[in-house]
């Protein structure tokens, strides 16, 4: 196939407002609220939309303080998944593109529980409406793999945290961390098999730091997650394990720092799809496996000097 040159147009409006107020009470108590309103507008799409900030602390005492936030959010969709056009990978799968994506709105409401200023207890609930990822769909009409982006009706979850660090002596410090939630997707326009799918979903892992001297130190860290859903996708069970060593040396100005990523190749999951007539098995083959070695050496008093990017995000395809 010949490559050939696109050109398209896409024309956004955006209008903008914000507010903010907070204030300070006794006793331990504080509250800030911001938000910013937005208009958008891209061809016939037209909404109005609500972005609320929020934060109330009440520290009983040093070692209980409790905190409720809500926090909002939105993402645009890359330019490139708003084309129109049809990119053929074989004679079989394709990506198509979705002239009409809408943003994706973010809202997250977490209470959150500070145990002597160590352990944390998290409830916490997220809602995601006009979510839009890629998922493959198996077309009905013709013998064609389609990739595409789309627009969902919402992506949701809700469960509850912890996170524990302890540390013996001067030689270990941990950080343990468990996740409990339950996910529903739900999307009523999605070709001929609309879905609304639920999954619970459990998480942990536990961050090692092991400092064998004052000038080399070893991680080792560990982390799985339960099976869980994307869309029509069921994705198997991801178990991942990395380990890291740095030493310095020369008066700290010289380091030298080896790191082993997903030590098993185990951190990638594999995909099913066997749900209303779709059937597909995807095993992308990915080798995160990854080792890695640098050194640096310092000279002198040099700091680097930070250098603010262009916001390239919604360029890249």
């Amino acid at each position: 196939m010949q490559t050939l040159n696109t050109d398209s147009k896409v024309t956004e409006q955006t209008t903008d407002f914000y507010i903010r107020t907070s204030n300070n009470y006794a006793r331990g108590k504080s509250f800030s609220f911001s938000a910013s309103g937005e208009y958008y507008t891209i061809g016939n799409y037209h909404k109005w939309a609500f972005y609320p900030q929020a934060s109330w602390t009440y520290a009983k005492d040093p070692k209980h303080i409790f905190i409720l936030s809500l926090s909002s959010d939105k993402k645009y969709p890359s330019y490139w998944d708003m084309q129109s056009s049809v990119t053929h990978l074989d004679g079989y799968a394709e990506i198509q593109g979705t002239s009409n994506l809408r943003p994706c709105s973010t809202y997250n409401l977490t209470g959150t529980y500070v145990l002597n200023h160590k352990c944390t207890f998290t409830a916490f609930y997220e809602d995601m409406r006009d979510y839009f990822t890629q998922v493959a769909y198996q077309s009905s009409q013709r013998l064609a793999l389609i990739y595409q982006t789309r627009n969902w009706d919402y992506s949701r979850q809700f469960g509850v945290a912890a996170n524990i660090p302890f540390k013996v002596q001067s030689w270990l410090d941990s950080h343990f961390y468990i996740v409990g939630l339950r996910l529903q997707q739900r999307c009523d326009d999605y070709f001929d098999v609309p879905f609304n799918r639920k999954r619970f979903v459990a998480l942990t892992g536990i961050n090692n730091t092991f400092n064998l001297t004052h000038t080399l130190s070893l991680n080792l860290n560990s982390s799985y997650t339960s099976p869980p859903i994307q869309g029509t996708y069921d994705l198997t069970h991801i178990f991942k394990v990395s380990t890291s060593m740095k030493w310095t040396f020369c008066k700290d100005k010289a380091t030298l720092s080896t790191q082993l990523n997903d030590i098993f190749n185990s951190g990638t999951p594999k995909v099913k799809v066997n749900y209303k007539g779709q059937n597909l098995n995807m095993n992308t083959g990915y080798y995160t496996r990854l080792f890695n070695l640098t050194f640096s050496y310092r000279f002198g008093g040099y700091k680097e000097k930070e250098h603010k990017g262009v916001d390239t995000s919604r360029f890249g395809h």
